[in-house]
């Protein structure tokens, strides 16, 4: 399912890089008439979003054209507008409570009276049975100007379901042990191999690993390294982050450094190391002066 998430996001992006690098340049008229479209998709999908923490699907779909030109997708399937309802009134039933929250999203405006809002979220929902499911939402929506307002035209959702809390759990002790043997080593980039597969081979469920290293200086110039373990069906295979890559900027070593705590990151497509959609569990690593040794990760895959 991941390879059609990329797919799917891949080729709308792309589709509309396309669209828009045809376009002649915009007047003063025109980018102020798109920013006002942009505010109003965006309060609209506001909207919608609050709606659907509230398990309020009638006020949800009020949005959405009725008709049967309008095309539906969710989880992969296709829906015609009253079978996206009935299955929405359906799986709210047996929510006790949902909470989505945006990590991303833009509005594009291909043409006057159309546009696109692409969004990931991230989403979580308690059922009646009080079980705990986090899932990894992108969405689509197109949106069509029409007499009665801004209507929704197009909808579609690619799902992909977090790790249950209970993996993640095991997944920060098994890390944070790993880390307390690691911060009391001399360590070097070359070291890391034997040690990194040994604690993949340990815990299955972990799709990659890394200690980023802080950045030294070496004859004036800033070296950094991170080498980053991952399985390949039945193998382990190590691959060198792109020198073009600075993952001191990136969220994921920022944040637990900035903080000196442990964190889990947002879900995110890792085009530079395993190249799939995961989610990451950072913890700082410091040695006996209190200096900073790197970063510790592990990667849980998104399916």
């Amino acid at each position: 399912m991941k390879k059609i998430f990329v797919l799917i996001s891949f080729t709308l992006l792309m589709g509309i890089v396309l669209m828009n690098s045809c376009k002649a340049p915009l007047t003063g008229n025109e980018e102020k008439n798109n920013s006002a479209v942009t505010d109003t998709i965006n309060g609209l999908m506001s909207e919608i979003t609050n709606y659907a923490n509230q398990l309020n699907s009638d006020s949800t779909f009020k949005f959405l054209n009725a008709d049967s030109s309008s095309v539906y997708m969710s989880g992969g399937m296709h829906y015609s507008y009253e079978s996206l309802k009935t299955a929405f009134k359906n799986m709210y039933s047996g929510f006790k409570s949902q909470q989505i929250s945006l990590i991303f999203s833009d509005v594009k405006v291909p043409a006057p009276g159309i546009a696109i809002w692409i969004g990931y979220m991230k989403g979580s929902f308690i059922t009646k049975s009080d079980q705990v499911v986090e899932q990894f939402l992108c969405e689509t929506w197109i949106w069509q100007r029409k007499p009665a307002g801004w209507k929704v035209i197009h909808y579609h959702e690619s799902i992909l379901r977090m790790p249950a809390q209970e993996q993640k759990k095991l997944v920060e002790v098994a890390l944070g042990k790993l880390a307390g043997e690691l911060s009391a080593k001399t360590l070097k980039p070359a070291d890391l191999k034997p040690l990194l597969t040994a604690f993949l081979v340990k815990y299955p469920l972990v799709y990659g690993t890394t200690l980023a290293f802080a950045p030294v200086t070496v004859d004036g110039k800033s070296e950094k390294a991170a080498p980053y373990f991952y399985r390949s069906g039945n193998e382990f295979k190590q691959a060198e982050l792109p020198e073009a890559y600075d993952y001191t900027a990136s969220d994921w070593y920022v944040v637990p450094v900035k903080t000196k705590a442990p964190c889990w990151s947002n879900p995110y497509y890792d085009a530079g190391g395993g190249g799939v959609v995961m989610i990451t569990y950072s913890v700082p690593l410091f040695g006996k002066d209190n200096k900073l040794i790197g970063v510790l990760t592990s990667d849980l895959e998104l399916k």
